[in-house]
């Protein structure tokens, strides 16, 4: 799990160990669920529905998910403000 250097790209970790990236704003709704690799093992897992229609099945929680969400939502922000601000500064350099 981990926020990476796309800004609005999460990456995920599919029930397979594999690294699943996607959008954050494609997210609809999660579901806690548990899986059972084996038998007399269970293991938890959070379902993940997008928009698409598709859905994933991810090892991070609810929570885990929500908050790369948001950081992820932050760091486009914070971009926004960065490119607003050099907008006004050019601004000011004009006039």
């Amino acid at each position: 799990m981990s926020q990476n250097n796309m800004a609005n790209f999460i990456t995920l970790t599919d029930l397979d160990a594999y690294k699943v990236e996607i959008n954050p704003a494609f997210i609809v709704m999660m579901k806690r669920d548990s899986y059972n690799p084996k038998q007399n093992v269970e293991m938890p897992m959070t379902i993940v529905y997008l928009s698409n229609g598709f859905s994933l099945y991810a090892q991070e929680t609810p929570e885990q998910i929500a908050q790369l969400q948001m950081d992820a939502v932050a760091k486009i922000m914070k971009n926004f403000a960065n490119m607003a601000e050099n907008m006004f500064d050019q601004l000011e350099e004009d006039i």
